[in-house]
């Protein structure tokens, strides 16, 4: 089971994948729950990944974002497990730390997506040749 189909099952909406983010441009770097940690800094030493950025959840500290995704589909596949209602409260109670990681990682597919972060990525590939 994906991601996507668990928060399809739950009605959490859509986890964007590579080919469909959303096309528009919001909060570069100012993310509110998580955004790309130290990029010039790896970038600088070469062992920046694209794909797979570090990026800084607030209240988690520092994940790689493949990590971070598979924290919420571990999350997500537990709250099905045990039935509706714990799901419900355990995503929609406050301070919910899967609420929050479905965010810092949102905040983090919106940063990805934007003009700047494309750029800084091309312009450090060509650099790197």
């Amino acid at each position: 089971m994906k991601l996507q189909d668990l928060l399809k099952d739950i009605k959490l909406g859509k986890v964007y994948t590579e080919r469909d983010r959303p096309p528009f441009q919001v909060n570069e770097g100012k993310g509110k729950f998580g955004r790309i940690y130290q990029m010039k800094d790896e970038m600088a030493k070469g062992e920046f990944d694209p794909k797979n950025p570090q990026i800084y959840i607030q209240g988690f500290g520092v994940w790689k974002l493949k990590t971070l995704e598979k924290s919420i589909a571990r999350d997500l596949k537990e709250c099905i497990n045990r039935g509706a209602e714990y799901a419900a409260k355990a995503i929609y109670r406050n301070h919910s730390t899967i609420e929050a990681k479905i965010k810092a990682a949102n905040d983090v597919y919106q940063q990805m997506n934007s003009s700047t972060y494309k750029r800084a990525v091309t312009m450090w590939k060509r650099k790197k040749r």
